[in-house]
């Protein structure tokens, strides 16, 4: 019907297909026996053509000597030459230099001669002034700069803490996700110690059922001799002696004492155990860390222990630890270690640490770590091993608690004087010490000292980190730098100030001046074609058609170009408009405008864009192109193309590639400014203004007894990767995606469906087109190549647009969505009838037609109760 589309509606196609593709029922090529396939027709059409338009194969051949003599055809002022007209003209550096050398040498001169005539009174007034004020401007520099490095130092501890409480989370949620077996995750524990967090000292794995497994390091061990290899595995079977979970990386239960853990030598490449070290009974269910971590207040969290001994006896730790649930219940607590020794070493590396001491201390005066080492934070022996302390009942917390020293105890003066001044003066042990808010920066004016204290937290609210970093440098270590700086600096300035500066200044002026006038002279020479050229450089930029036609036929006119630089720029800035002009025609204006103002070099590469892909084929090509001459067709389809791809320019579209007479377009690639993103808007309005102007060729053709043909068009809505497509050397913009090939393969289906244009639901729902667009579904299919079921859409028309036509567009839409809710809901008989009613309406359709044998189909065999509308389609 006439109103199903705003232009009249072609007659079905029935002709051969354009591209021979293979029928779905028999298999054969739908181009007939003895036809030629379309690369044949394409071939024969270029010979032809060539033919027709070269004057003899010898002018054409690429490497004939006429061809080779106009490439090498360049004009006098760009090839080089010298001529008489050329070295009349001067270059413009000559010019300019010579106006600047005269007033350099000018000013330099008589600046000289007042330059050096001293005013010792102003300098001896000017450091009288400032010495009172210089003190303390030094100590808030220095404050500044101490609380830099104290920001510095935060960063440092806190991702060394941090790596701890990773490995925590990760393991826990490897453990509540994945449930890997217990060989996955022992071998698992070694790779993450060995290869990926080589700042923890251990990592460990402690079931409810007593069941415990750890790797630690040895590296971080003082006095390692008696070891074997850099890791060692401890292994506790809990109340079950069975390790038939656990056959490659536990040891066999046949050397396995229940309760009791077993530290083992371990290969270095693959964390297998290998010799027994040290066995000796524990409960790991009552450990400091375990229990800690399951009597959290928040469940799941993560949560810190005291300072302790391990089991090793060679090291000083504190664990972080947290409980992993499963069902509401404990299912085990994973843990990391990080080790005290470690943590000093770590201070011991910051710069300042060589001026002064970095420490850290808890709320009650204990050390935790020193940039001192190790003896100013533990209590140590004679053998080098750490003291333990007995005021607590070792079976209380599992472990062995270390005997911290407190900060008045360690006999380091830095640390002692810093610590007392600091609990002296501000109270640091009962203050939050919130970084910005209330952390404390101070100079100690009587030791000559700087002070910086503030706080880190860490962990549950309950167990958790809560430490006094302290930085204390003496003052020299910024203030003798800065002086010294300056001191030189007064030292060197002090003798060139004089009061003959002013006299200086009064001349330089003079010549300033004078200078500017001869410059302003040069500069209105230069810039009076200059300026011309860049007005007609940025309407070359933005591929002004006008301009660069005037450039073209010499309108456009930059003065006397008397120096020779600027003649040379604009002859060039000619022949590049020109080369400009041409490359515009080999691709998309808006992404050669888009390339230009990026002002940057194209390289390759691709990224998600929301576009709407467009595709247009003529049906019956290979037919038209046997029955019409070249020359015939190459004017036909020049004006086809022609037109077409004007339409989807003027529309804001990208016209990608001519694939012969395919049409390949998208929106919205690169990126316009859509009114709402509706750029899928401006897609349907130029297919519709195509088969409007496609319908006006047909006429036109007609009236030159020339053939008409019509047009398959395919839009779909989506995702899609746009970028620079190829090699480094020769690449194109484009688009890759699913969705590409599915707008494709709609303008394939057009054929089989009878329609001339087919969308998706994505085009059908895109912002703005359910007010301007009347659509109706034509059917449910999974194309090749897609699992999915995509549910295809006719275009019908435009709303709005023809006041006739649109009510009688609305009907005939709605009619045929009746017939398809009935099918689709598995009523064969009444969509049937309904069918009757609606092809009694709208005569011709094939889409009711292909419905009505499906359902005369499934009525003679009916389906079983699996049956899916989706139609599945195996060709192209």
């Amino acid at each position: 019907p006439s109103a199903r589309i705003l232009v009249p509606r072609p007659p079905p196609i029935r002709g051969p297909s354009a591209y021979a593709r293979m029928d779905a029922t028999d298999g054969k090529s739908r181009a007939g026996p003895g036809s030629p396939s379309r690369c044949q027709a394409w071939w024969s059409l270029l010979v032809a053509h060539t033919r027709a338009r070269a004057p003899s194969s010898h002018s054409a051949h690429s490497h004939s000597p006429s061809a080779q003599a106009f490439r090498r055809q360049v004009s006098p002022e760009l090839s080089g030459k010298t001529t008489w007209a050329r070295r009349l003209r001067p270059r413009l550096w000559h010019v300019l230099l010579c106006v600047f050398v005269a007033i350099v040498v000018s000013m330099a001169c008589l600046m000289s001669v007042f330059w050096y005539r001293r005013s010792s009174v102003v300098v001896g007034e000017f450091l009288d002034k400032s010495h009172e004020t210089w003190e303390q401007c030094l100590e808030n520099i220095s404050a500044q700069l101490h609380d830099q490095a104290s920001w510095l130092e935060e960063a440092i501890i806190r991702e060394t803490l941090a790596e701890p409480t990773r490995v925590v989370q990760l393991n826990a949620d490897l453990l509540s996700t994945l449930e890997p077996t217990m060989d996955d995750l022992v071998n698992y524990t070694f790779l993450q110690l060995a290869k990926h967090f080589t700042r923890i000292e251990g990592i460990s794995y402690t079931f409810p059922t007593g069941r415990y497994v750890e790797y630690e390091r040895n590296s971080h061990h003082p006095g390692i001799a008696w070891r074997q290899g850099t890791y060692t595995f401890e292994y506790t079977p809990g109340d079950d002696l069975n390790t038939t979970d656990c056959k490659i990386m536990c040891p066999p239960s046949t050397i396995l004492t229940s309760g009791d853990t077993h530290q083992f030598s371990v290969d270095d490449r693959t964390g297998k155990y290998m010799q027994l070290l040290k066995q000796y009974p524990v409960t790991r269910t009552q450990e400091n860390g375990y229990r800690r971590a399951v009597e959290s207040r928040a469940k799941g969290s993560t949560i810190w222990t005291d300072v302790f001994i391990m089991y090793s006896g060679r090291s000083i730790a504190l664990r972080a630890a947290k409980a992993v649930y499963s069902h509401g219940l404990v299912a085990a607590v994973a843990g990391a270690d990080a080790t005290l020794d470690n943590l000093s070493g770590i201070l011991a590396e910051i710069d300042l640490a060589r001026t002064g001491r970095i420490f850290i201390m808890d709320r009650k005066g204990r050390m935790i770590a020193s940039s001192g080492g190790l003896h100013q934070v533990i209590g140590i022996d004679f053998k080098g091993q750490p003291l333990v302390r007995h005021d607590l009942p070792q079976d209380s917390l599992g472990k062995l608690l270390a005997q911290q020293l407190f900060w008045n105890m360690t006999g380091d003066e830095f640390i002692m004087n810093a610590t007392g001044y600091l609990i002296q003066k501000h109270d640091i042990l009962n203050r939050p010490l919130r970084r910005n808010t209330d952390h404390v920066v101070v100079v100690d004016q009587v030791r000559e000292n700087i002070y910086s204290a503030f706080g880190l937290r860490s962990g549950d609210s309950v167990y958790e980190i809560d430490w006094i970093i302290v930085n204390s440098q003496p003052l020299s270590t910024y203030t003798g730098p800065v002086q010294d700086m300056i001191d030189r600096q007064l030292e060197e300035h002090q003798q060139s100030l004089d009061h003959a500066v002013r006299l200086a200044f009064a001349f330089t002026a003079a010549f300033v001046l004078l200078g500017t006038l001869l410059m302003a002279l040069v500069a209105r020479a230069v810039t009076r074609p200059l300026r011309a050229l860049e007005t007609d450089m940025r309407a070359v930029a933005n591929f002004n058609n006008d301009f660069i036609d005037q450039i073209l036929e010499g309108k456009r006119r930059y003065g006397h170009r008397k120096i020779r630089e600027i003649k040379d720029i604009c002859d060039s800035f000619t022949h590049m408009a020109v080369g400009l002009q041409s490359f515009s025609r080999y691709m998309d204006p808006h992404l050669v405008q888009t390339l230009v103002h990026k002002k940057r070099r194209a390289v390759l590469g691709m990224a998600k864009a929301d576009v709407t892909v467009f595709f247009s084929d003529i049906a019956g090509f290979t037919t038209m192109a046997e029955s019409l001459g070249p020359e015939v067709l190459m004017e036909v389809l020049g004006e086809y193309l022609r037109d077409m791809s004007n339409i989807v320019m003027q529309h804001g579209g990208v016209v990608g590639e001519f694939v012969g007479d395919e049409i390949m377009a998208w929106w919205n690639a690169p990126p316009l400014e859509f009114d709402g993103k509706q750029h899928t808007v401006a897609a349907l309005s130029a297919a519709l203004e195509q088969q409007q102007r496609l319908a006006e060729l047909r006429e036109h053709w007609s009236e030159q007894g020339l053939p008409g043909f019509t047009v398959r068009m395919g839009l779909v809505r989506g995702q899609a990767l746009a970028g620079n497509l190829g090699s480094t050397t020769r690449m194109k913009y484009g688009l890759v995606g699913d969705n590409v090939n599915l707008a494709s393969r709609l303008e394939g289906l057009c054929k089989m469906y009878g329609v001339g244009c087919l969308v998706d639901d994505g085009v059908r729902l895109a912002p703005g087109v359910p007010e301007h667009f009347v659509f109706r579904s034509v059917d449910l299919v999974s194309v090749k190549g897609r699992k999915n079921a995509t549910e295809i859409f006719e275009l019908v028309a435009k709303r709005g647009t023809d006041a006739l036509a649109a009510p009688s567009s609305l009907a005939f839409s709605a009619d045929f969505a009746a017939v398809q809710e009935q099918y689709r809901q598995g009523d064969f008989t009444g969509a049937l009838v309904a069918l009757e009613s609606f092809e009694s309406r709208w005569p011709g359709d094939k889409p009711a037609s292909i419905l009505r044998d499906r359902c005369e189909k499934l009525l003679k065999y009916p389906p079983g109760n699996d049956w899916s509308p989706m139609v599945q389609l195996h060709e192209k």
